[in-house]
Formats: C-alpha cells, structure tokens, sequence
C-alpha cells in the first residue's frame, strides 16, 4: 500500500486558501448587509422626506395669482393699492385689504357686496371712506378684481397684543387659514402692515410696494 501524505508547506497553502475564501464570503456577506440596510434606511428617510421635498418641489414650480398676472396687471395692482394705502394712511382711514392667492376664500368670510370691478384706487377710497355704507368689513381682491367689498372674517382665536382692534384681529384669522396676503391700515395711527400665514410685517409707506410684491410672490 502506497501512504499519501502532504506536506507542510501544501497544508499551509490549502489552509491560507481555505481562510480566504473564509474570508472572501464574509467581506461579500458583509457587504451585501450594509448594502440592504442602507437600502432600508433610505426608504424610510424618504417616506419620511418625500412629503417635504414634495411641498418644496411644488412651490417653485406652482405660480402664485399674482405671478400669474400679465406684467401690466401686476403693475396696475401694485400702484392701485399703493395709492389707496398712502391715502388711507395720511389720513388715517381704516381699510382692509386682502389679496387673494390660489385659495379660494369664499367658505372663510360671511355677508359681503359682490361688485367684480376693475382695480381702482378711487374705488377703494370710496368703499372704505368713514360715510360709505360699505367701509366696514373686508375688501377681497380677486384675479385684479375688487370682487367683494364689507365682507367679514372670523377673528383669530390666538392671543394677541390688546392694542389690535378687531380689524387687525379679523385680518389675523384670515391669514391664518389661507394662502393670501391682506393689508391692514389702522385708523388710529395711519401704520400700515401686511400679514400673510403667521407672519405681520408692519411696513413704512415708503417700502409697502416693495415688501406687498414679496409677500404676493410667496406661496
């Protein structure tokens, strides 16, 4: 009978194989792993994300209503309220003012005149005029209309600084359940503020137009 053996040396070398292909699986198991968990963990950062992403994406593609203007409406709409603001606030006449965006406001006011007239700083001057019939309440502007004149919101529920009346208060509910931006000038002191969302932005008349195009160009 012939004895086979191996030597040391073809023992060791099978062995060092043996050990790297040990090792070759492991490092390929491994990475298979990290590779399915990173897959896992991504899915649900994105489930998480994508709703932001998503709102993020869509307001810089979603134009607002007033972007949505020709170039001349939009100059129209800005110099129009301007004039009627620098008049109520010289002559600190109380006025609301709200700019609709692309919600739709019907279901968040009561009462009110339907008028659908062209934009008009003399308009304004006599809707809100301290005599007319219809300077209570609300003006809402729409697609560079003054579609409803003396039309009421509800006021915030928030708790705010007792120096608001309930114009400011009233125009604080609005902001807070649309997308549109109001103006509000006081009667008691003629200051002027824009509010939008959460945000109310007192401004000096000399940067009303400005700061109004900001916040109508805002989502």
């Amino acid at each position: 009978m012939i004895k086979l053996f191996q030597t040391p040396e073809v023992s060791t070398t099978l062995a060092a194989e043996t050990n790297n292909n040990i090792s070759s699986s492991s490092i390929t198991a491994l990475i298979i792993l990290a590779v399915f968990i990173l897959v896992i963990a991504l899915s649900i950062l994105m489930l998480y994300l994508w709703p932001h992403i998503y709102s993020f994406i869509s307001s810089k593609i979603k134009k607002t209503r007033y972007e949505k203007l020709g170039k001349s409406s939009q100059i129209r709409l800005i110099n129009q309220l301007r004039e009627s603001v620098e008049y109520f606030s010289k002559n600190k006449i109380g006025a609301l003012i709200t700019i609709e965006n692309n919600d739709n406001i019907d279901n968040l006011r009561t009462d009110g005149v339907v008028l659908n007239s062209n934009i008009s700083s003399s308009l304004l001057i006599a809707i809100f005029n301290k005599t007319s019939p219809l300077h209570d309440g609300a003006v809402v502007i729409r697609d560079n209309k003054i579609y409803y004149a003396a039309t009421f919101y509800k006021i915030t529920r928030k708790s705010v600084d007792p120096k608001y009346g309930s114009r400011h208060r009233a125009a604080m509910g609005i902001s807070e359940q649309c997308d549109a931006t109001t103006v509000v000038v006081s009667e008691e002191d003629g200051s002027i503020k824009i509010l939008k969302g959460s945000i109310i932005q007192p401004v000096k008349l000399e940067q009303f137009q400005e700061q109004l195009i900001k916040y109508l160009k805002e989502q």
